[in-house]
C-alpha cells in the first residue's frame, strides 16, 4: 500500500511540474514570436533567390496568366512556368487537359540566352532581370521583376512575332524538371 501510495504522490508532483512548465504565453509574447519567425523565413527566402538569380538556375511558377488582350486566366504551377536553366531559357504555357504541341495543352519554347541584364532597386528592393533568348522559333524576350524573397514574381514575354504573354505567381529556385514543374516536349 506504501509503494502504491508513493508511486501516486510521484506521478502526482511529476505532472504539477510539467503543469508548471507549461505556462502560456501572453498575446505579445505570441505575436512578437511569430514577427520573428516570419523575418527568419523571409531572411532564408532572400538568401534563396539572390542565390538562384546569381546561378542562373530559376523558375517563375506562374499561377496567373495574362494574355495580349489583358483576359487574367488562372493556371497551375506546375505546367505554366517561365525558366532558366544555365544559358537555356524555357517559357511554357499548358493546359491540365493534355491536348497540345507539347503533350500537355500547350507550348513549351525553349532558347538560348544570348545576354541576361540584372538590377536591384537597393538592398532589399526588386530585382529587374531582362532576358534575350534566341530559339528554333525566333528571338524572345523576357522582362522579370522579382521580390527580394521572390513571394511576388512577374514576367512578360514578347516575341519576335509580336505575341506578348505575362506570367505571376512564385519565384523558386531550379531543381530540375522533376521537382518543381513538369517540362512538357519542346515545341520549337
Amino acid at each position: 500500500m506504501k509503494k502504491i501510495l508513493s508511486t501516486v504522490m510521484i506521478l502526482l508532483l511529476a505532472a504539477t511540474a510539467v503543469a508548471q512548465e507549461r505556462v502560456p504565453l501572453t498575446r505579445p509574447e505570441k505575436k512578437a514570436m511569430r514577427e520573428e519567425q516570419k523575418k527568419q523565413k523571409e531572411a532564408v527566402l532572400a538568401v534563396n533567390t539572390d542565390q538562384a538569380i546569381r546561378s542562373g538556375r530559376f523558375v517563375l511558377k506562374a499561377d496567373q496568366i495574362r494574355g495580349r488582350n489583358g483576359y487574367l486566366i488562372h493556371s497551375d504551377p506546375a505546367i505554366n512556368f517561365v525558366a532558366v536553366e544555365g544559358k537555356d531559357a524555357y517559357v511554357q504555357v499548358a493546359s491540365p487537359s493534355g491536348i497540345g504541341f507539347n503533350g500537355l495543352g500547350g507550348i513549351t519554347l525553349h532558347g538560348r540566352i544570348s545576354s541576361l541584364d540584372l538590377n536591384r532597386e537597393g538592398k532589399n528592393g526588386f530585382y529587374n532581370i531582362v532576358i534575350n533568348a534566341t530559339g528554333n522559333a525566333g528571338n524572345m524576350t523576357i522582362v522579370m521583376s522579382v521580390s527580394n524573397t521572390g513571394e511576388t514574381a512577374t514576367a512578360r514575354v514578347s516575341t519576335n512575332w509580336g505575341n506578348r504573354i505575362e506570367f505571376n505567381g512564385r519565384f523558386v529556385p531550379w531543381t530540375g524538371t522533376g521537382k518543381t514543374v513538369h517540362k512538357g516536349q519542346e515545341t520549337f
